[in-house]
């Protein structure tokens, strides 16, 4: 099996607006002068899709080893890399171009985080990036550490992850790969916890697409924005979240046959010309979205524009 590599990066208190805008859009950089050492050249270039970048936010600086393991992590953002290490110098965080970037997608994001959360050497890594402009450190004992703190998440939601009761459970038999694990238990957690505060404890709910009346079992909570493609702060928003029936409206919504339009109206795309056989199936569909609002309609626009490939002008 090939092994994670984890590296950690310390972000300032000056650095918190830019490290918001790396969550919202899945990227971390450094400065060239960081990134061109030969330490840090050295790390990047170990780095490869699939494995962790932890960036930790406040509680540390430029303090003794012994000082480090007595402080909190305000904020600790736990992250794997969904590529490889590329150099970019497009806008990105407007105070530098940061071209040396690596692709993510948040995991998980912890607060007021110790030492005994994610281990010394985790501590002392942090330590040493902040020392050195926020380069990426690797721990002593690669890899320990973080897989111990995911662990924790794991055992937390492990219970939680097979419901009877979502058709998710039953039909998306497709376990990940074995590096992926907890990146696919974190993920599954998150949709558990989503599907619960969208159906407030319903034992029945409306299709939000063809309006029927159905047992929780038979209706998808569903992203409207892709999650692999939305921020975490969007993979979170129950505005982007969508009651859909397996009775058909799931699976025509998410592969683009019908779509949303401005209005909140149901139109079915140019797809279902090229499959006949589906006239039926998208006849039954309602006429109107009930999950389309204002808060939501960005979310639906993007699907229109990215998955129906509907022209928007």
């Amino acid at each position: 099996m090939i092994a994670v590599t984890t590296a950690f990066v310390y972000v300032g208190a000056d650095g918190k607006h830019n490290l918001d805008i790396g969550i919202d859009l899945s990227v971390w950089g450094w400065k060239a002068s960081t990134a061109e050492t030969p330490q840090n050249q050295a790390v990047l270039g170990s780095l490869k899709e699939g494995d962790r970048l932890v960036l930790g936010h406040l509680g540390l600086g430029r303090i003794s080893p012994e000082e480090a393991q007595t402080r909190t992590v305000s904020e600790l953002v736990v992250a794997r890399l969904t590529g490889s290490p590329y150099q970019d110098t497009s806008p990105v965080w407007p105070d530098d171009d940061y071209p040396y970037r690596v692709p993510l997608e948040v995991l998980e994001i912890r607060e007021d985080v110790t030492r005994d959360e994610i281990g010394a050497e985790s501590i002392e890594a942090l330590r040493q990036s902040a020392s050195t402009q926020g380069s990426p450190r690797l721990p002593e004992g690669q890899g320990s550490e973080l897989e111990a703190f995911l662990e924790q998440e794991i055992e937390k939601y492990k219970e939680e992850l097979s419901d009877p009761e979502d058709p998710a459970d039953s039909t998306n038999l497709e376990l990940p790969p074995v590096l992926d694990l907890p990146a696919f238990v974190l993920a599954r957690a998150e949709q558990k916890k989503l599907r619960k505060a969208k159906l407030k404890g319903r034992p029945q709910v409306h299709c939000d697409l063809c309006q029927l009346l159905l047992p929780a079992r038979l209706v998808h909570t569903a992203h409207v924005k892709k999650r692999s493609k939305s921020s975490y702060q969007e993979r979170g928003d129950l505005d982007n979240l969508m009651l859909a029936c397996v009775l058909g409206c799931d699976s025509l919504f998410e592969h683009g046959y019908v779509y949303v339009a401005a209005d909140g109206s149901i139109h079915p795309s140019a797809r279902v010309r090229a499959a006949p056989g589906l006239g039926a199936a998208v006849e039954r569909v309602g006429r109107t979205c009930s999950s389309h609002n204002d808060a939501s309609a960005d979310y639906f626009a993007w699907h229109r524009h990215h998955i129906a490939n509907m022209d928007e002008s």
